[in-house]
């Protein structure tokens, strides 16, 4: 049997026959990208992202038995649950998808798999099929990274131990599976929804001794002291709080509750990346400048002292956050603009951070997301949303801003004050990223789920349109640099294949939509040769 394998120990030969638990993800899941922005990539429908495209764009570091070296930051906590119950590290393994059939055998009795986008309907994947529409592509296939998930799911080495094992499926894209009514069809024995933590312990236990499991588990906000410090390199992120609690009717229950990780084990988990190769460090949050408050308000001296810590422990060469709001931004601008020198922004040196706008509209803002402007009113909210990004811009920061259109209750007059926005931000270092309505959170089942129901309809394609066109431009424009940590041979053929794209996007833009606003299109020069972007 192929799955059975000799191996050398320090108590000897012994037959290698799996792990008894294995974890994974779809490779672009669990991929390291090169240290590059383009994880997007994996959004895109297949009919222009073919399967082999998934080997330059998303590496993977494995060890013996596929061993994962670094990986998703939600694999790494459920493994170091598992550890913490009492697993061994020869018992529980995060694997390469690529190398599934060297991990699991005949003692394995239970393979997890997190999920983002399993079936293909997220915002981020609903978004560029409408733009690939927009420049009149037609698209009929799956997403890349629904494709790797069904890859995973449909496995042969699954299937032929499938009479011992059982199959267990988390991550926040669980909910298409549930809403869909597939998880029987797609063979997953159980799903769990929510955080992990404190779940996956017993539910995997079972698994290991026989015993029934149950087709769905909620996992329910863990408390702080709760939550486990990984074990395994997560690509160097590092969570520093989690959930926000400012009571976004689309966002994902557990997320209501905000908890901020203590510095200590911040520091260790940025030890554990040190450790293991990765000395490029990225604070996650969902409201970065709020950490260390239990309020509203920013703490700057706690937020100061988690930067310090990190930028100076030994071995880290580089210091990113991932997520602000605009409200926490503008309650303290001289905050933002410390950070982003304590970082070494400015001068050429910059970084991308994600702001969630939702809605420039104050009357939908209020029924949706109720606290996104606290602790300023929601007429105040477009102001400070573009008060912040100026901020931001200022202090070392492109904005990678989303939008949320086809909102439940949407009128013409809230399209028209998205639209306003769209266009006073188009002067500032900002993508701004219009996502179709996709029901979830409190709005789950507030529509169908065919691409029919999701796809935007009238203005909203026309904002989409603006929107998208001016985030293009400017990715042009810094196709190297989003990839300037990838190896030089590497760096090379992404940043000419993504300025490549973005011209070959601008160029069908233009002549699918003639009556595209003029304004955005001034000072694009479509005849920059490719060398020009490739030595910038």
């Amino acid at each position: 049997m192929r799955y059975v394998k000799v191996v050398k120990g320090t108590r000897g030969i012994h037959l290698f026959k799996g792990f008894k638990i294995v974890l994974t993800g779809d490779e672009s899941l669990v991929s390291t990208y090169h240290g590059t922005y383009l994880g997007f990539a994996s959004g895109l429908p297949m009919d222009v992202f073919p399967a082999f495209a998934g080997k330059l764009f998303f590496p993977l570091e494995s060890g013996e038995h596929g061993r994962m070296k670094t990986s998703q930051y939600g694999l790494c906590k459920v493994e170091a649950s598992l550890l913490n119950s009492g697993f061994t590290r020869d018992e529980v393994a995060i694997v390469d998808p690529r190398r599934l059939d060297e991990a699991v055998g005949p003692d394995t009795r239970a393979i997890g798999i997190g999920v983002l986008d399993p079936l293909g309907i997220n915002y981020g994947t609903a978004l560029l099929r409408v733009v690939l529409k927009l420049m009149g592509v037609e698209t009929r296939l799956q997403s890349y990274m629904s494709w790797a998930t069904m890859k995973i799911l449909n496995h042969p080495i699954i299937s032929r131990n499938r009479q011992r094992l059982k199959v267990i499926v988390g991550g926040q894209g669980v909910w298409e599976i549930l809403d869909t009514g597939l998880q029987k069809r797609l063979g997953i024995d159980t799903i769990v929804e929510g955080e992990g933590e404190l779940v996956v312990p017993t539910l995997f236990r079972k698994a290991v001794e026989g015993g029934e499991l149950q087709s769905y588990v909620r996992g329910p906000p863990v408390p702080v002291d709760k939550i486990p410090v990984i074990r395994t390199p997560s690509r160097g992120l590092v969570e520093v709080s989690r959930g926000c609690g400012r009571g976004c009717k689309f966002c994902n229950p557990t997320l209501l509750m905000y908890r901020i990780i203590p510095l200590d084990k911040i520091l260790r988990e940025v030890e554990i990346n040190v450790r293991g190769g990765e000395h490029r460090i990225t604070l996650h949050s969902e409201d970065f400048f709020r950490y260390g408050s239990s309020d509203l308000n920013p703490r700057r001296e706690k937020v100061l002292e988690l930067v310090e810590a990190v930028v100076k422990y030994p071995g880290v060469e580089a210091v990113s956050v991932d997520f602000a709001t605009a409200s926490t931004v503008m309650a303290d601008p001289k905050l933002v603009r410390e950070v982003g020198e304590l970082l070494g922004l400015g001068n050429g040196e910059f970084s991308i951070i994600e702001l969630g706008i939702e809605t420039a509209s104050p009357r939908l803002l209020k029924i949706i997301a109720p606290g996104k402007a606290k602790p300023f009113s929601a007429e105040e909210w477009p102001r400070i949303v573009e008060d912040a990004i100026v901020v931001l811009n200022d202090a070392g920061w492109w904005i990678c801003a989303t939008l949320i259109v086809g909102l439940p209750g949407e009128t013409p007059e809230d399209i028209r004050a998205n639209l306003k926005l769209i266009e006073r931000l188009e002067p500032y270092n900002v993508f701004v990223f219009p996502l179709p309505f996709i029901p979830s959170g409190s709005l789950r089942r507030t529509k169908g789920l065919y691409t029919s129901d999701l796809l935007p309809r009238g203005e909203n394609l026309d904002l989409i349109l603006l929107a998208v066109y001016d985030a293009i431009k400017k990715i042009r424009k810094l196709s190297m640099k989003m990839v300037k940590q990838a190896p030089p041979i590497i760096r090379q053929i992404l940043g000419g294949l993504l300025y490549f794209a973005a011209t070959i996007g601008l160029r069908k833009l233009q002549r699918q939509i003639p009556s595209l606003n003029r304004r955005t299109m001034k000072n694009i020069v479509l005849e920059t040769p490719l060398r020009n972007s490739i030595n910038a």
